[in-house]
């Protein structure tokens, strides 16, 4: 029992550390203006490594290391980088992905995944967008599942992942083809 306890809080903790570049959106003071650009500094690859490279320090002092260490590193790691490749897949808003060392920011010109919106359970676009990221990222979870737990690579095996990859094809396509 201990040790699920520990992997639904490291769970959680790594959810928090995905979202927590938005934290910008409550203290406004995060979002400086720069010649009269607001840049949100939380999504910046320095401010969105700051938790996750003060979870591998705690870490570390309290004793992970080795393998469970690199496995749990590579996580944080990938969980605080993850907010910052899905607002760029949006391609909508610019990000100040430098910051401190400079105020450039950048954008895509192109969307493989709907912008949030508000968050209104009235709103029409809510739930279509949130189908719309669904189709695309669940998919590609299950193939993650697939690859990282079913070694036999057969014919069946190729077909489930071309058919997962197609359905969030699919659901790309649909959202590169959204007005931006």
């Amino acid at each position: 029992q201990p040790t699920s306890l520990k992997k639904i809080y490291w769970l959680e903790w790594l959810i928090v550390i995905a979202s927590a570049p938005d934290i910008d959106h409550i203290f406004q003071s995060l979002r400086p203006t720069v010649n009269y650009q607001t840049i949100r500094i939380t999504h910046s690859f320095a401010l969105s490594l700051l938790l996750p490279l003060g979870t591998i320090l705690v870490l570390a002092l309290l004793g992970c290391k080795g393998h469970s260490l690199i496995t749990r590193t590579q996580q944080v790691i990938l969980a605080g980088l993850s907010h910052l490749a899905f607002d760029l897949l949006t391609g909508v808003n610019s990000l100040p992905l430098l910051w401190p060392l400079s105020t450039a920011t950048f954008k895509l010109s192109f969307g493989l995944l709907p912008s949030a919106g508000s968050f209104n359970l009235s709103n029409y676009y809510f739930y279509r967008n949130s189908l719309i990221e669904m189709g695309v990222l669940v998919p590609l979870v299950f193939i993650a599942f697939l690859m990282n737990y079913d070694k036999t690579i057969n014919s069946y095996s190729k077909l489930r992942i071309g058919g997962l990859l197609l359905i969030s094809l699919c659901f790309m396509i649909w959202a590169f083809s959204l007005n931006r």
